[in-house]
């Protein structure tokens, strides 16, 4: 009996499948966790066509990791960087809608969880850096303001980690912890 072959794609193509199967994977398992077997499998094709584009583990981990820190500054940072007037509130209004893509917050906790490996941690700490240098730059922002928004933003980026927004309508805490501020 014949197995019907999946079409052929592009690399590219190919690559995006599999990132977007490792955002699952290690959102939720992180870098030991996961599982290049469970990648492959998700993206459909087999594990030793993954190390042909990815040679190893950690460097398709942090291929994710810079996937992600793309889609920050591009839709957080450079939006604030544009704004007119209150950039803070335009990059508050950004971060909201990023938390509300669970795994990708998920994988910026890895990201630090993970930060015990050099390459790692040298990557979150220049990632971290970047934002939040180029967030202090905006005119109007500051030192003070750039603190605080960065230290609001990760501790709301705990709070997604911990499904809080979700529960805001059954739970007290969740719902004042969100609304604090």
């Amino acid at each position: 009996m014949a197995t019907a072959r999946r079409p052929r794609v592009s690399a590219q193509q190919r690559r995006e499948e599999i990132l977007a199967a490792a955002l699952h994977e290690f959102s939720h398992k992180g870098l030991h966790g996961g599982s290049t077997m469970t990648i492959a499998q998700a993206a459909d094709l087999s594990h030793p066509n993954l190390f042909r584009l990815f040679s190893t583990k950690k460097e398709l981990f942090m291929e994710v990791l810079r996937r992600a820190f793309d889609t920050v500054s591009r839709e957080m940072v450079q939006r604030g960087e544009e704004a007119v007037t209150d950039p803070v509130r335009v990059m508050a209004q950004a971060w909201n809608q990023l938390m509300n893509q669970r795994e990708f917050m998920l994988m910026l906790l890895q990201g630090y969880a993970a930060s015990d490996d050099p390459d790692i941690r040298d990557l979150m700490h220049d990632w971290t850096q970047d934002v939040f240098q180029r967030v202090e730059a905006i005119r109007g922002v500051g030192t003070d303001a750039a603190h605080r928004f960065v230290a609001e933003g990760m501790l709301y980026m705990v709070a997604t980690a911990m499904n809080l927004p979700s529960m805001a309508n059954v739970d007290a805490f969740a719902k004042r912890f969100l609304n604090s501020g």
